[in-house]
């Protein structure tokens, strides 16, 4: 997904939560206590608090903040570079205390990681991030990959890799960093200690970099934080965390394993060094709170939020409601799987005074959304059961309203935590040890919607089970999908030992209680290039890596349609209930895809100006991806001066002068209708033609198509294979070999060329590229068609015909966006502008 795509898609989810009441919201003017705030002009107890003890309303913090402003004013305007506001020495002199480090205060943890990371790794180290890591920590390392440090990401899901990826580097880095957070701020899961011990035993030159804003002050001595309670300090870590959650005050701070190190971060830090400082009120709030945990009271803070956190386990447990993850922490995430259904729970909470925070792409992955539930010292224990009551009433209502299941739960957030799980260090009678299980949280049946119930489901693995007569009504003149073609795509995919060309077919057909089909399409599950939509020039990065890797960067997917096909897959009627069809079709592709282990579900070719199915599919949880547009041309002219007649008149002096170079060239036609095949020899050479246009086509990067295919062509009904030859005296090959050729797929009128291949040598002196096409229209013509189907790409040239130009899109929704991140830091590695696209 590029840059705007990915701008589209947040901007989209977002304004629809926006639009719902739920993000971007203001708090009514007021007092606020008890976690209580206003919204709309109602009364709501919040549950999205970060705020975890509840300090902001500790009496010394807010005399804090009148002593600091009576002293200095409202702020102290210079950058730390030159002079600090006189607080700063004594808060850094504190929190030293508590972390038992040097430490560096920022202006914010976001800025701690900018001053940090881009100082701490030169061009000669690397780092290793988890993929979820926060946000702010990633884009720190982008700062330091531009200064020539090598990133790399692993799963989170799947974060044991971490210590091969770490070996590699390490042997040729001079320092290895591995970026994680204590307390990962949406799942609310802790990072798993053992695995860190691993990774610092790979090798003397591996540190960690651990970011534990969500874990501060809740727990450790001194309210050192989450992490620092179950890991010591270790001269090859540095942490980072936030004084602006749990702390109360503003800032964040950086804790070194030496001074020599924080020294330097203080001197070279750009974002230290050039950002504005922390005013001093918050100075002097955080002085309070610093003192606040140097004392004993601190502790009765932390007791008071544990109690909490265990009596939300307990009610929780009560309602049935089965949580991600079970551990000290005071974040829970309910899963929903779709935003849709996580924006309705949250809706519901709302009207009955609880503001829960859905949790959706891009802070998780899109399919993989849920109820962020957050607690803090200050919530009252009545609150507290009334909300998750509520949540217990509302979320399996939801759900079971939108069909969601807990084993389609259970399988979309089957790799969501890391398989390397820590060993939780809880408080005897903390939290209960009952462990995760499937409850009422989810129903194990959908509920038929209005439509549903008069709706049956036929799934089929072969075409062979599908009448010919009404699988080509429904799809036959869709690009090149008819039976016929669909028995040669059978036979040709089925490849053990290549998995990009072993594929697996499925039908899948709606009909209502007529045996009327209501929707229909077919679905492939092969193997995918991730960067199958990225510009060239990305691909081209990616296809230097596959050089070593030929798998690098690709996935199994589940695709509408196949690899072998162009068009709109889906048959929908809208005269029926086609939602209810549609979304019936949709779950059974899932369940397919769950069933292959497939990666993603893609959606592809469908109409890009379809407002009303568009918001359908973007309510399934679908990202929605600009693709190519399409080429038709109609052919049901009298003669080519007819046709010519339709065109502008620089459209028409452009056609006039291929027609013209046409009498030097001359086809040829193959296959089971024209009674000829291509030699051996010739079939070797049309693969070759075709590899070098298919080599050059890096900006729709797929597999290529496997070379017994070509002679597969010619022997099924619904293909012809015909070759464009240029007079030697013209100037064309002296042996007479073809300068371009194509296939073309034949149904009911509609002739749709689906691939081709060209000599170069004679593409842009002679032209051999328009004067295919010409024969494409020309041979069309003498079949008796009615349409031509000139597939994508290419638009100057096709539109130059007198074209008529059809947008698409694909819709993607994926299990994690990890290779997209991948994809991501190869974007930065080349360091494109949108001018290059």
């Amino acid at each position: 997904m590029e840059t705007s795509e990915f701008l589209a898609t947040v901007d989209r989810i977002h304004d629809e939560a926006r639009q719902r009441g739920l993000f971007f919201q203001v708090a009514d003017d007021g007092p606020i206590r008890d976690r209580r705030i206003g919204l709309g002009g109602r009364p709501v107890v919040s549950f999205s608090s970060c705020s975890y003890l509840g300090l902001e309303h500790h009496p010394a913090l807010i005399a804090g903040v009148h002593d600091a402003v009576q002293r200095y004013g409202t702020q102290f305007s210079s950058s730390r570079g030159y002079v600090s506001a006189p607080p700063y020495a004594r808060l850094e002199e504190m929190l030293e205390q508590i972390f038992g480090g040097p430490v560096l205060v920022a202006s914010t943890t976001t800025l701690g990681h900018q001053s940090t990371l881009p100082v701490l790794l030169s061009e000669r180290d690397g780092i290793v991030l988890d993929h979820q890591v926060h946000h702010s920590v990633q884009v720190a390392a982008r700062l330091a990959q531009a200064g020539g440090a090598r990133v790399s990401i692993v799963k989170h899901g799947q974060l044991e890799r971490a210590v091969d990826e770490v070996r590699r580097l390490s042997s040729t880095c001079d320092r290895v960093w591995f970026a994680v957070d204590g307390v990962f701020s949406m799942y609310g899961d802790l990072v798993p200690l053992g695995l860190l011990h691993e990774v610092l035993a790979v090798a003397d030159n591996v540190w960690l970099y651990v970011d534990d804003a969500h874990g501060m002050s809740w727990a450790g001595r001194h309210g050192r934080g989450s992490f620092l309670s179950r890991m010591p300090l270790h001269d090859r870590l540095v942490l980072a965390t936030s004084l602006n959650k749990a702390f109360a005050a503003a800032g964040g701070v950086v804790v070194f394993p030496d001074p020599a190190m924080r020294d330097r971060v203080m001197r070279c830090g750009g974002a230290h060094v050039f950002s504005g400082p922390i005013q001093p009120p918050m100075l002097g709030a955080a002085l309070a709170s610093a003192r606040v945990h140097l004392s004993d009271e601190i502790t009765g803070y932390q007791k008071a939020l544990a109690e909490r956190v265990a009596f939300c386990h307990e009610q929780f447990d009560a309602c049935g409601l089965t949580l991600l993850d079970r551990n000290e922490s005071p974040i829970f995430f309910l899963r929903t799987g779709l935003p849709r259904v996580a924006f309705e729970v949250a809706q519901r909470m709302l009207a009955e005074g609880f503001y829960v925070t859905p949790s959706v792409y891009p802070s998780v992955p899109l399919a993989r959304a849920g109820i962020r539930f957050t607690v803090t010292a200050s919530h009252a224990f009545t609150d507290i059961r009334r909300a998750i009551t509520a949540l217990g009433e509302h979320l399996p209502h939801v759900l079971r309203r939108h069909g969601r299941t807990v084993a389609d739960l259970d399988e979309a957030f089957a790799s969501a935590l890391p398989r390397y799980q820590p060993t939780a260090l809880l408080p005897a009678g903390t939290v209960p040890a009952a462990p995760a299980r499937s409850g009422a949280a989810a129903p194990q049946a959908s509920t038929p919607g209005p439509d549903t119930g008069r709706l049956r489901v036929e799934h089929h693995t072969t075409i062979q089970a599908l009448e010919p007569a009404l699988w080509n009504e429904l799809l036959g003149t869709v690009g090149s999908c008819s039976h016929a073609a669909m028995q040669l795509a059978e036979g040709v995919f089925r490849d053990a030992l290549r998995p990009e060309y072993d594929w697996d077919f499925d039908y899948v057909l709606v009909r209502d209680a007529d045996d009327r089909v209501v929707a229909a399409s077919f679905f492939t599950t092969m193997l995918n290039k991730d960067d199958m939509l990225m510009r060239h020039e990305v691909s081209q990065a990616v296809e230097a890596r596959r050089r070593r890797d030929p798998y690098f960067l690709t996935s199994r997917i589940v695709t509408m349609g196949s690899g072998f096909s162009e068009g709109n897959h889906l048959y929908l009627d809208r005269s029926g209930p086609w939602r209810a069809a549609l979304a019936m079709l949709l779950e059974t592709a899932a369940r397919i895809q769950d069933e292959r282990d497939a990666t993603a579900l893609l959606l592809r070719d469908l109409p890009g100006d379809d407002a009303e199915l568009d918001g359908f599919i973007h309510d399934q949880g679908f990202v929605r991806v600009p693709m190519f547009d399409s080429h038709h041309l109609r052919v049901d002219f009298a003669d080519e001066e007819e046709w010519l007649a339709t065109l502008s008149r620089r459209k028409r002096r452009h056609l006039r002068g291929i027609i013209a170079r046409s009498e030097h060239v001359r086809r040829e036609v193959y296959g089971r209708a024209a009674g000829r095949v291509p030699d051996r020899d010739l079939l070797r050479r049309l693969y070759l033609m075709y590899r070098a246009v298919s080599s050059r086509k890096l900006r729709l990067n797929v597999f290529p198509l496997p070379e017994r295919l070509v002679a597969a062509l010619c022997d099924s009904p619904a293909w012809e294979l015909v070759t464009v030859h240029l007079d030697p005296a013209a100037g064309g090959p002296a042996d007479g070999h073809p300068v371009a050729w194509y296939a073309a797929h034949m149904h009911a009128g509609h002739y749709a060329p689906f691939l081709c291949g060209l000599d170069y040598d004679y593409v842009f002196e002679h032209g051999a590229y328009r004067a295919m096409i010409l024969q494409v229209v020309r041979r069309a013509r003498e079949l008796g068609m009615v349409e031509v189907h000139m597939g994508m790409d290419a638009d100057l040239e096709k539109s130059r015909f007198g074209s008529e130009r059809r947008t698409h899109c694909v819709y993607l929704r994926a299990r994690d966006h990890f290779n997209g991140q991948l994809l991501q830091e190869i974007v930065a590695e080349v360091g494109l502008h949108p001018s290059a696209r």
